[in-house]
C-alpha cells in the first residue's frame, strides 16, 4: 500500500511524487515564487485609506461639508474598486479608481478654496 506522502522504496519521503505532477502543473508556476504584488497592493490600500481618512478629518475639522461628502464618496468608490479587484474585474476597477480620484480631487479643491 502506498503512503500518501509519496515514499520511495527505502521509506524516505519524496516531495516530488511522479503521480502528483498533473496536480502540480494545475497549480501553476507561482506556487513557490515570491509574490510581491500582494504586499504592494496592501501598502497602496493602507496608505490610500490614511490619505482619504486624513482628507475626511481635515474637511470635518474645518467645517467643509461638501469636501467631506466628496471624500466620503471617494472612499466608497475606492472600497468598491477593491471589491472589483478581488472579483477580477479590471474595467470596473479602473472605472471606480477614476471616480475615486475625481471625487478626492474635488474634495481637495473644496478644502483649499
Amino acid at each position: 500500500m502506498r503512503e500518501p506522502v509519496g515514499q520511495d522504496e527505502y521509506g524516505s519521503a519524496n516531495p516530488f511524487d511522479p503521480d502528483d505532477l498533473t496536480t502540480l502543473n494545475v497549480m501553476g508556476p507561482g506556487v513557490a515564487s515570491n509574490d510581491f504584488e500582494k504586499y504592494a497592493v496592501a501598502v497602496i490600500i493602507v496608505f490610500g485609506a490614511l490619505v482619504i481618512g486624513g482628507l475626511m478629518a481635515a474637511t470635518l475639522a474645518l467645517g467643509h461639508r461638501n469636501g467631506f461628502l466628496y471624500a466620503l464618496g471617494g472612499a466608497t468608490a475606492a472600497w468598491i474598486s477593491g471589491n472589483a479587484l478581488l472579483l477580477d474585474r479590471p474595467r470596473i476597477y479602473a472605472l471606480f479608481v477614476g471616480i475615486a480620484a475625481v471625487m478626492l480631487i474635488a474634495s481637495t479643491i473644496t478644502l483649499v478654496i
